[in-house]
Formats: C-alpha cells, sequence, structure tokens
C-alpha cells in the first residue's frame, strides 16, 4: 500500500510573502496601515527628537531648573501613584469582595472623576482650598496657601483614582474563588488568607495598574498647570520654553526627557509583566461559587471608607456645578444662566470638542479592530512591529505628541498646522492603544474555526473580516467608541499645541479661563462638558441597549 508523503506547513518571511499575494486587498491593507504609521508616527518623533542641537542639551542638562522639574516630576508622580493605588484597591476590593449597601452608586461616582475634564479636580480645588477658597477662606477664614506640591498630590490623586480603580477592578474580578474557598477549608482566615492567597493572585496585575496610572501622572499637564504654582514639572516648562520664551530645540529637550521614564515604564509593563503572571490551574470554576468575604468590623470600616471617597468626588464636581450656576458662589447665591450661556451655548469650544471627538472615536474604532486582526489572525512580516507601534503611544506624555505633530506637519505637503485633522491625527494617536487593546481582548474570545470555516467556503480576508468578525465584536467596539469619545472629549495635554483660535477645544478653554481667573465660566464649561458626556452614554445606552454596561465595573 504506497505511503502519503507527510507535508509540513511552510514558515518564514518567503512563505508568508506568497501567501500575501495570494490576497492584494490583505497586503494593500497591510502597507496602508504601515505607512500611516510611518508618516504620523515615526517621522514626526524622528522630527522632534533631531530638533534640539548638543548646545541645546547641555545647555539643559548644566541647568538647575531642569534637574528641579525633572525631580518633581517623578516625585510627584511617585507620591500621586501610590495614593491613587492604595485607594483605588481598597475601593475596587469593597466592590468585589464585599456586600455593601448601596453598591450601585459606589459604582457610579467612582467613575464620575473619569467623565468630567481632566482639570475639574485642580478647578474644585482651587475653588474649595485656593487662596480665596470656599472651605479654607469663606468657613475657616484661613490665609492658607496649598498650591504646590501638596496641591498636586491631592489633585492627582483625585484625578487618577478612577484609573486605578477600574484596572484594579478588573484584576480582582478575574480571580476565581476556588483557590480562597480551598484555603478557607484549610484554615486560612482574614488578613492570613488576604495576604497569601488574594493579594498573590492579584499582584501581577497590581503592578500593571501601578504603572499604567504612573505613566498618566508623569505626562499630566493641567493639573500641575493649574495648582502647582512653582513646583515645576517637566510637562509644563516644556510648554512654557514653545509657548512663552519660543524656545522649540528647549521644549523638544524637555518633551523627549519626559518620554524617557514614561517609555521605561512601558517597556517594563510590556516585555517583563505580561509574561510574568501567577496563573492557577484548578479547571474550570465551579458554577455558584460566592466569594470569601470579610467581617463585619472591616466590612463597616469599607463602608465608611467608600462613603468619604464618594463625598470627596460629589464635593468636587458639586461645587463646580455650584459656581458655574450662581452668581458668586460664598458671597451671593443668585441662581443664574449667564455663566453658563457665555461657556457653552455662546462658545463653540465645546461643539469643536464634541466633532473632534467623535470623529477620533471612529478612527480609533476602525483602526483598532483593524490592526487586532492583522496582528491576531493574519502572518505577515512586520506584524510584531504593527504591534508594538499600535501600542507605542500609550507611553508617550501628550506634550510629546502634539509637539512632534506641529514640528512635523508646520510646512510641507502635509501641512495641516490651525486645522481640525491635526487636532484629530493627535487624538486618535493617544487613543488608538484603547482601541487596540479592546479587539484584541474581544478578538481573543472568538474560537479561530468560524473564520477558518468562511475561508474554506472561499472568503477571502476582507470578507471574512467585514461579515464574520466585525458583527461578533459589536460588545467591544461600542465600549471602545464610548471610552474614546470620553477620553478625547477630556484630553488636554495632547491637543494644547494643535489648538488654533478658529479650532479651540472646550479642555483647553477651561483651562485658560480658570489660569484668568474666571472660574465661574470655567466652571460652567465643564459642566456642559460632563452633560455632554452624559448625554453621548445616554444615547449609547439607548441605541445598544444590554451590548454595553458603561457603569458595570
Amino acid at each position: 500500500m504506497p505511503t502519503v508523503p507527510l507535508t509540513r506547513e511552510q514558515t518564514g518571511w518567503a512563505a508568508e510573502l506568497r501567501a500575501l499575494r495570494r490576497e492584494p486587498q490583505l497586503l494593500a491593507a497591510i502597507a496602508i496601515l504601515f505607512a500611516l504609521f510611518a508618516v504620523f508616527v515615526i517621522y514626526p518623533f524622528v522630527r522632534l527628537i533631531c530638533v534640539p542641537t548638543m548646545e541645546d542639551w547641555n545647555a539643559a542638562i548644566h541647568g538647575q531648573a531642569f534637574w528641579e522639574a525633572f525631580w518633581h516630576t517623578l516625585v510627584s508622580s511617585l507620591l500621586a501613584t501610590t495614593t491613587a493605588m492604595v485607594l483605588g484597591f481598597l475601593y475596587a476590593y469593597a466592590m468585589n469582595y464585599v456586600e455593601l449597601p448601596g453598591r450601585r452608586f459606589f459604582q457610579v461616582v467612582a467613575l464620575l472623576p473619569s467623565m468630567a475634564p481632566s482639570v475639574v479636580s485642580g478647578l474644585a480645588f482651587i475653588m474649595l482650598f485656593g487662596r480665596r477658597g470656599f472651605i479654607t477662606w469663606n468657613l475657616l477664614g484661613l490665609k492658607a496657601d496649598l498650591y504646590g506640591w501638596i496641591g498636586l498630590w491631592v489633585v492627582q490623586t483625585i484625578a487618577f483614582f478612577p484609573l486605578a480603580y477600574i484596572t484594579i477592578s478588573g484584576v480582582l474580578r478575574a480571580i476565581s474563588p476556588n483557590l480562597e474557598l480551598a484555603a478557607q477549608n484549610l484554615g486560612a482566615r482574614g488578613f492570613y488568607l488576604f495576604r497569601t492567597v488574594t493579594l498573590r493572585l492579584a499582584t501581577p496585575g497590581l503592578a500593571s495598574a501601578f504603572l499604567l496610572v504612573g505613566i498618566n501622572t508623569l505626562a499630566d499637564f493641567g493639573n500641575p498647570m493649574l495648582v502647582g504654582a512653582n513646583y515645576h514639572v517637566l510637562a509644563t516648562e516644556a510648554y512654557a520654553q514653545v509657548v512663552g520664551a519660543w524656545n522649540l530645540p528647549m521644549g523638544a529637550v524637555l518633551s523627549v526627557v519626559l518620554v524617557i521614564p514614561t517609555l521605561a515604564v512601558f517597556f517594563i509593563q510590556r516585555y517583563y509583566l505580561e509574561k510574568n503572571s501567577y496563573v492557577t490551574v484548578t479547571g474550570k470554576p465551579v458554577g455558584g461559587l460566592m466569594r470569601v468575604t470579610v467581617g463585619p468590623v472591616v466590612k463597616g470600616l469599607l463602608f465608611v471608607f467608600c462613603c468619604l471617597v464618594c463625598a470627596a468626588i460629589l464635593l468636587i464636581i458639586g461645587v463646580v456645578c455650584l459656581f458655574a450656576f450662581t452668581r458668586t458662589f460664598g458671597y451671593d447665591y443668585t441662581f443664574t444662566l449667564d455663566y453658563f450661556i457665555e461657556g457653552v451655548v455662546q462658545s463653540s469650544s465645546l461643539q469643536n470638542s464634541w466633532i473632534a471627538s467623535m470623529t477620533t472615536a471612529v478612527m480609533t474604532t476602525l483602526l483598532g479592530i483593524a490592526l487586532a486582526f492583522l496582528t491576531l489572525r493574519r502572518r505577515f512580516p512586520g506584524r510584531g512591529l504593527m504591534d508594538f507601534l499600535a501600542m507605542l503611544p500609550v507611553s508617550l506624555p501628550g506634550t510629546f505628541i502634539g509637539l512632534a505633530l506641529i514640528m512635523a506637519f508646520n510646512s510641507g505637503p502635509l501641512e495641516m498646522t490651525g486645522t481640525l485633522v491635526i487636532v484629530v491625527v493627535g487624538m486618535t494617536l493617544r487613543q488608538l492603544p484603547v482601541g487596540y487593546r479592546q479587539a484584541v481582548a474581544g478578538l481573543s474570545q472568538i474560537e479561530r474555526s468560524m473564520e477558518q470555516a468562511s475561508t474554506n467556503l472561499g472568503a477571502d480576508s476582507f470578507t471574512t473580516f467585514r461579515k464574520v468578525v466585525v458583527p461578533m465584536l459589536k460588545n467591544s467596539l461600542s465600549i471602545s467608541f464610548v471610552y474614546s469619545f470620553m477620553r478625547s472629549m477630556n484630553t488636554l495635554s495632547t491637543v494644547i499645541f494643535l489648538i488654533s483660535p478658529e479650532w479651540n477645544l472646550a479642555s483647553i478653554n477651561i483651562m485658560s479661563l480658570a489660569n484668568q481667573g474666571f472660574l465661574t465660566v470655567a466652571s460652567a464649561t465643564a459642566v456642559g462638558m460632563m452633560l455632554t458626556i452624559f448625554a453621548t452614554f445616554g444615547l449609547a445606552k439607548l441605541i445598544l441597549r444590554d451590548q454595553i454596561n458603561i457603569f458595570d465595573l
């Protein structure tokens, strides 16, 4: 009986290129995406890095102001990240391990700061604890000056607490209760059970969350601008050099230096933490199991803690609303819509933000799913490079991205300075990793056999992607769209160099008004932005219904 020779699957670049030649649409899509990365990521970043000369670097490195801003950036980031992580972990633990009364209310309130403009925390801090703050001056009669590192620490902690909470909550929810129950059956109780089982299982996720929050605090711009005072950080110093002193090379130096710690954090997270995780091999989880809960004393303390956190968040949101709709809060409590009309109705900044953010959300969602499909489902030369480029912007400070785009597209055939296009490009680069990772997570849950069946029936990659993959990713795509829109509405550092008088944005307008002392109009604009985001969320929920749970964190 003759034997059938075994055929081996051909691998390598040559085989991948031969497969690509059989699908010209797929080859064209890959080429277009690499071209977009080359034009809008690699070229601007290289252009900015090449701006400073050795004299500029020597002037920066030997200057006391440079090292002062550098250490201020690291210290303030470490302080805010640590406290935000502690608060976020306790809050997430309470939401996932304790049956608290009003749990749904606590979940919704914890997300409010992330839906408000990024400078709202700093704005509320000024109105409550500034030199003429409502609490320090009106209520307590104190001439307190909490600007500087103390104020920045408090404001950044509140601003980035939701990010820590959301990330850690996902980590804790993913832990199967099987091991905790097994340890409890073997006699482990209380803090010993928490320390030896729960905390150990959550450690890689907590480290990843710490790095994610750390990247955002390092690159924060709005809060240091409002409450930092003489406590200068790299982001604000780079802005001052470019806008104030019109020293582009020195601004580029400071932006590049700011990239170094954030990029280091990114590589640690990407290449170390993703390869070191604690996996429990316990088979399929047993249905109906409940998590090990805490005792009544700890439950009461966590309830009080959650109430205090919610009170602080509602105080921040509340004081902004009161300043927006009273004549002079603290002195004249007459209700008025004048500031809301001036900051929202008569201003085009909020409309500009909505247009730019909606466009960005569409671009981010489409590019994210296309990149995820190619990197996960297709083999081609440079697949790892495409994955790296898709995630790279998450590690880059917004000021670096904005300044790089200005330097690259200020002249030439692709001149975009002062237009809506460059604003959308900057926002899309900033939010692309969110859409990409969301699509990767959704695509990872889809069995490959469904796509293989489509291919076996004669469909090419483009048809399979359009008719099979996209319909099964509606939930992931809807979440990506909503959150990309929200984060784009709130962005500040990325677009600070990209706006123009024609295309000014609400987040920039809020910061400018607050810096000039127009706290009432700034508050009204912030309220208008929050209402816009909530209306968008409401519309998304109305259309998508059970396909998306915005507050289920």
